[in-house]
């Protein structure tokens, strides 16, 4: 029985690629039934399977031209929409032994001519090397699982911070803020040199890198124009860029849009202001440099 439905789910869009009007609701239906076995699957190998599935139904229902305005709204994974209508992404992630992840991503983005084009996002972070000034294409792609998006103006149109969550591994996790852009072609672009850090350091993403058992405040707040985020800080000064002993520690930074860049700003109070601020948690009084600018201490931390 469990073959017959495989089988049938996969031979499923080709008997609805014919018909003159695309039956988005039955693809729908059948994209949820396999993202539903896939998070069910207990398996790696099937997992993989499913999967290689979804991304081939997925791909090819969002080819269709006017599959831009259907909202997939019972699919349970990531699902952005620029507010300008320029584009959307969809984004998920598998689990793989050993705590890893692979992560998957398509981009719909409306051209000039009004036509829709498709972008497969490809997970490249093995290829990473500069992440806070690499720019990327949609072949070698900072995956992460967006969760939230904010358009902002540059000298050359819209561009678009995007806010993700990496899994990364057993012992850390990853927030990262990056920028996307397109060219005259229409063809995406992640990375930009937008993030001005006290007139020394101008980086085109910021990641940040912390302990996989915490979690780490990271949003947009549309009304302040500032994306807001727990200061990271290692549990004693001989951890600096070890970043399995990085977590928050009571205080809160950001980058607040400025014209056409992020300007950061240190030590944001968001708290009730007839409360007084706690002192941070297991971090050293002094450690003020943002833990999103040391590189990792590969001799001590565990990958």
């Amino acid at each position: 029985m469990r073959r017959v439905v495989f089988l049938g789910l996969f031979f499923l869009p080709l008997s609805l690629f014919s018909q003159s009007a695309f039956d988005f609701v039955r693809v729908e239906d059948s994209l949820k039934v396999v993202f539903n076995s896939i998070t069910a699957e207990t398996t790696y190998s099937r997992r993989d399977s499913l999967n290689s599935i979804f991304l081939d139904l997925l791909r090819s229902t969002l080819e269709v031209q006017t599959s831009f305005n259907y909202p997939f709204d019972s699919i349970r994974i990531g699902k952005l929409k620029s507010p300008d209508g320029k584009f959307r992404v969809f984004t998920w992630n598998i689990p793989q032994p050993g705590g890893y992840q692979k992560y998957f991503g398509l981009l719909q983005v409306k051209q000039a001519d009004g036509n829709v084009a498709l972008f497969e996002l490809k997970d490249g972070r093995k290829s990473i090397t500069d992440a806070k000034n690499e720019k990327l294409l949609a072949e070698r792609w900072m995956a992460a699982l967006y969760y939230q998006l904010a358009q902002f103006p540059t000298a050359n149109g819209n561009a678009y911070v995007l806010l993700g969550y990496d899994f990364n591994n057993l012992f850390t996790s990853k927030k990262i803020i990056d920028v996307l852009t397109f060219d005259s072609q229409g063809t995406p672009t992640f990375g930009y040199p937008v993030f001005n850090v006290d007139g020394k350091y101008r980086l085109s993403r910021i990641v940040f890198e912390f302990n996989a058992r915490v979690n780490m405040v990271l949003r947009y707040n549309d009304d302040s124009k500032t994306i807001v985020f727990d200061h990271l800080s290692p549990s004693s000064p001989e951890f600096a860029g070890d970043f399995q002993y990085y977590g928050p520690d009571g205080s809160f930074d950001g980058f607040k849009l400025e014209g056409t860049e992020w300007v950061y700003v240190r030590d944001l109070d968001l708290r009730n202001p007839r409360r007084s601020k706690p002192k941070p948690v297991n971090a050293p009084v002094d450690f003020k440099e943002p833990g999103f600018l040391y590189q990792p201490n590969k001799s001590s931390t565990k990958k």
